[in-house]
């Protein structure tokens, strides 16, 4: 197209059209650009919440029947313990390192327990009821009663900050009665379970009491 010119004989510039081909082009590399961006940022956020807020765990083993089940998954929240502290009854998910009766071979795992006594507690067995600073523990959540306490010694004093934890299968359950798990210290909580998503018909809330 020729450009038009004024009557004082100066030339105009008159913008060319754009091809309809190439204007589809750069909307169609326009739209993937902002989707890449939208998939990046989601990725980065899906990251930061996992590492900072919530993570997903899988239960194996029978230690917390009949409340968790083998392949339970749940939310952890990663966030909250830090500021507000861990309560009684809490179901916590924590490292371990674990050591056998020789104290020669040691592994270090993931576990998933529940709170009974806090930093300071003394935390005594007595037929099958569970005693707390002397007095007999009135556990609200539902847990096997067994015959008679598994445990190493009569009495345990929680050191500060640590935590004594219990499955709620008491007859089948390596917890902080075992010498070999012990208290847990706070600082190998990763964090309070919230929430089992799978399977599906037994999704619910983790209460804390």
């Amino acid at each position: 197209m020729e450009d038009e010119r004024r009557e004082d004989g100066e030339a105009q510039a008159v913008a060319k059209p754009v091809p309809p081909e190439e204007a589809d082009g750069d909307d169609d590399v326009s739209a993937i650009r902002e989707w890449l961006e939208l998939i990046g940022r989601a990725a980065f956020w899906a990251l930061f919440l996992y590492l900072l807020v919530f993570q997903v765990s899988v239960v194996e083993g029978p230690s917390m029947q009949p409340n968790f089940q083998t392949s339970d998954r749940l939310v952890i929240d990663k966030l909250t313990y830090k500021f507000v502290p861990i309560s009684r009854f809490d179901v916590i998910v924590f490292q371990a390192v674990e050591v056998d009766m020789y104290h020669q071979n040691r592994e270090s795992k993931d576990y998933i327990k529940r709170v009974i006594g806090l930093p300071g507690d003394r935390v005594s067995f007595k037929d099958s009821g569970v005693y707390v600073n002397g007095k007999l523990l009135k556990e609200p959540f539902a847990y096997d009663r067994p015959r008679q306490y598994f445990c190493v010694t009569s009495e345990y004093v929680v050191p500060p900050k640590h935590y004594f934890v219990m499955g709620d299968n008491r007859d089948n359950s390596k917890d902080s009665r075992s010498s070999s798990l012990g208290f847990v210290p706070e600082s190998q909580v990763r964090g309070i379970a919230r929430l089992r998503f799978m399977p599906l018909s037994r999704w619910d809330w983790i209460s804390r009491y």
